[in-house]
């Protein structure tokens, strides 16, 4: 005797529907998971910066055998002193993609945010600073603090400004993709380090003290996340996760 089995299957409707439900689902948390993955980008890419800065210092001290505030630097505003820091003390130790001498190619002419959402400044004029891409894209801009030949420990002999991404690559904000860097007479610390700018309440908060983002690059090394922009409840000294 011949036996027959029924096929189940799904019905034209039924597969419909359910693809209709994983796009729903995906459209969801599609986003969430870019933004994750991104922010895990900026850390990861943060990171490497601080070492490459940290050791570029170190290995330029070594070889001139002078602390920074005995290098030869104009300070201020002037037009040679960044210029002169990066050709004869940072350079050797880098791998560079452009020196930026036409500008354009480096950055644009419209300005830079604070976490808040404030306007900044744009960095394509101010003709005082060095701008310098690395190989992996960073784009780097160096300043050279007023009083350098003076700077103490705890003083600024320059200030180094890290788009992790490039400018042409948004968003070009303090706190996302944007983070400062101190150089002092023998080690570069991202601004916020403890002792030297603390307080993430005030100088990482997007919603609360100046709002500004000039501190997260420190909280970025340190904590390794990024959390401070979506939540408000932050536990600011102990640095734990969003509850």
């Amino acid at each position: 005797m011949e036996l027959h089995y029924k096929k189940l299957a799904f019905t034209l409707a039924e597969t419909l529907i359910t693809i209709g439900i994983i796009g729903i689902v995906a459209s969801m948390t599609l986003p969430s998971l870019i933004q994750d993955h991104r922010e895990k980008e900026t850390v990861a890419k943060l990171k490497k910066i601080n070492s490459i800065l940290s050791q570029a210092l170190v290995s330029a001290i070594d070889e001139s055998g002078t602390t920074v505030d005995q290098w030869n630097l104009e300070g201020g505003d002037s037009k040679n002193g960044s210029q002169y820091l990066v050709d004869n003390y940072f350079k050797p130790y880098f791998k560079i993609a452009d020196n930026c001498i036409n500008l354009r190619n480096c950055i644009g002419n419209k300005k830079y945010k604070y976490l808040n959402g404030k306007e900044h400044i744009a960095y394509a004029g101010q003709n005082s600073y060095k701008h310098l891409v690395l190989a992996d894209g960073t784009l780097l801009i160096f300043h050279i603090s007023p009083g350098f030949k003076n700077c103490p420990q705890k003083g600024n002999c320059a200030e180094i400004f890290v788009d992790t991404n490039g400018y042409y690559r948004g968003p070009n904000q303090f706190g996302r993709d944007y983070f400062v860097f101190s150089m002092k007479k023998e080690k570069i610390i991202p601004y916020g380090t403890k002792k030297d700018f603390p307080n993430f309440s005030t100088h990482c908060n997007k919603t609360k003290g100046t709002g500004y983002g000039l501190s997260c690059g420190a909280w970025v090394i340190q904590n390794e996340n990024m959390d401070y922009l979506h939540c408000d409840d932050l536990d600011w000294d102990k640095k734990i996760r969003c509850k």
